[in-house]
């Protein structure tokens, strides 16, 4: 359906929304142009507060969260799309995945001995630099519906500035069809907002009357929409108070964008003490002995919700139960 709503602004800070549109050209109601907002600000804020990341890694990690829920609604699958990404500078690790029904986590490794490479201002004035904090390495995108043929996965090197530049290079090997993505992400008295805003060109019909004139159709709305996208400013993105449908109509209003139900994205993290206990229940005694701490316990802490939990290295080798703190 069409809107023209202006948007209040709370879906930014209040929760996180994944809204799908497209753009409709300048007469007709036909989809030329897909598109995603992927608004990210509560499940980024909650995750970054937990992880207590210096300024430039948690601004590296807001945008990958926020790509990674935008580029998930763009195929048709049921399990977990994951964006990560491996360097070989200031940050090691970049994770950040998302299932299909919208539980989105994250985590980044860094060198804790090293000085951060991007100075705050620097963070609070630009997106997050690939070349400063990741340097040289890829970045792979793994779909993952947990059958024995429902994996895929396609790597790319870090040769952009941006994740964004990372994700369109995936997409222009995978997809092999026009892409741009933009995205972006700063930090406001504790809370964060963290948008990712992407339109892929849809493939016309071919072999019928007239198609040439539809192609040059749709060569000039995919032209006008890939340049009113390169022309979104940062503080449009992230603006706390710029609602995620009222960032497209100020955008694409001459396209004609219609907007779709948007879907919800929270922080939730799929680990589980039995997914634990099972991993180490399978380990070798010694090995298990290796990982006792002064408490007597093992101490297990999840990389994502950074829970730890407690297990009784004797009640693992036979019957026993687990405690968890938080």
């Amino acid at each position: 359906m069409a809107a023209n709503d202006a948007g209040n602004g709370v879906d930014a800070v209040s929760g996180g929304l994944i809204l799908p549109f497209y753009l409709a050209g300048e007469s007709g109601d036909t989809a030329l142009i897909r598109g995603r907002l992927a608004s990210v600000g509560l499940p980024a804020t909650t995750i970054l507060q937990r992880h207590q990341y210096p300024a430039a890694v948690a601004s590296l990690q807001a945008e990958a969260l926020a790509i990674a829920a935008c580029l998930s609604t763009f195929m048709k699958f049921d399990g977990v799309f994951t964006l990560q990404a491996k360097g070989d500078a200031f940050v090691k690790t970049l994770f950040a995945d998302v299932t299909s029904a919208g539980a989105l986590r994250g985590y980044a490794a860094f060198d804790e001995t090293a000085s951060v490479p991007v100075a705050d201002d620097v963070v609070a004035a630009m997106p997050a630099s690939v070349p400063a904090l990741l340097g040289s390495g890829y970045a792979a995108f793994t779909v993952d519906q947990g059958t024995e043929n429902g994996r895929y996965q396609g790597i790319v090197e870090l040769d952009g500035d941006t994740l964004s530049d990372a994700a369109m290079a995936w997409f222009a090997n995978s997809e092999q069809v026009d892409s741009h993505i933009v995205a972006s992400a700063a930090e406001r008295d504790g809370t964060w907002t963290a948008t990712a805003l992407m339109l892929q060109r849809v493939a016309s019909d071919g072999g019928a009357a007239g198609t040439a004139q539809q192609k040059e159709i749709h060569d000039d709305v995919w032209h006008t929409a890939k340049t009113l996208l390169q022309s979104v400013r940062r503080d449009e993105l992230v603006d706390p108070d710029l609602g995620a449908e009222a960032l497209v109509f100020r955008l694409f209003n001459s396209l004609r964008p219609h907007v779709a139900p948007a879907h919800p994205v929270a922080d939730q993290c799929r680990c589980s003490p039995q997914k634990v206990e099972t991993v180490l229940a399978q380990m070798a005694p010694q090995d298990l002995g290796d990982l006792v701490a002064e408490s007597g316990k093992i101490e297990v802490t999840c990389e994502f919700c950074k829970i730890q939990r407690d297990f009784d290295p004797e009640s693992l080798m036979g019957e026993g139960g687990t405690s968890t703190r938080h």
